[in-house]
């Protein structure tokens, strides 16, 4: 019986990241299903198990992967850049932001103890201020499920993970 279910979201994943490469921001009912399984990306801090370090603002951690350090969010889940959002602009949205979700934030300001010279805020088209690491707004994947995966990673060939140095692992 689970081998059916892991079927499916296997084919949902590969069908949201495809979609996610391209110009087409309509949102379609694999986005939606993605969108669900997203957790809240202006969440509370996660706790510390030793293998990520929290900053002091509770937005960003750094931990171990199989890439060696990367960004993850507040809860431990791997952020990414995206290699389309010339200059820094934020481009993923509509669908591609169901299956990408934004790191966004309260507020236009740098939270409190992040390093301004990796990070800053970016609006977002609809006024929202975004996370930024380097040249890069920050997203999650959403079919990065437990912490500490990394499947999003190349993904379309225009998906990344970032270093903490805000640039990207694999580009």
């Amino acid at each position: 019986m689970r081998s059916p279910l892991l079927a499916a979201l296997a084919a949902a994943t590969i069908v949201v990241a495809a979609a996610c490469g391209s110009d087409d921001d309509d949102t379609t009912d694999t986005t939606t299903a993605a969108t669900a399984a997203a957790s809240d990306t202006t969440a509370a801090p996660a706790t510390s198990n030793g293998s990520a370090e929290t900053d002091a603002a509770g937005f960003v951690t750094v931990v171990d992967s199989e890439l060696g350090e990367i960004l993850a969010d507040a809860n431990g889940f791997t952020l990414y850049g995206f290699t389309e959002d010339v200059d820094g602009v934020p481009t993923c949205e509509g669908g591609c932001a169901g299956a990408w979700p934004p790191l966004v934030l309260e507020s236009a300001e740098l939270p409190d103890g992040l390093d301004a010279g990796v990070f800053s805020v970016v609006e977002r088209s609809d006024g929202t201020p975004q996370l930024k690491a380097g040249d890069w707004p920050l997203y999650r994947f959403a079919s990065d499920f437990v912490v500490g995966d990394i499947t999003g990673q190349d993904s379309g060939g225009v998906w990344f993970v970032v270093a903490p140095d805000g640039s990207l692992i694999g580009v």
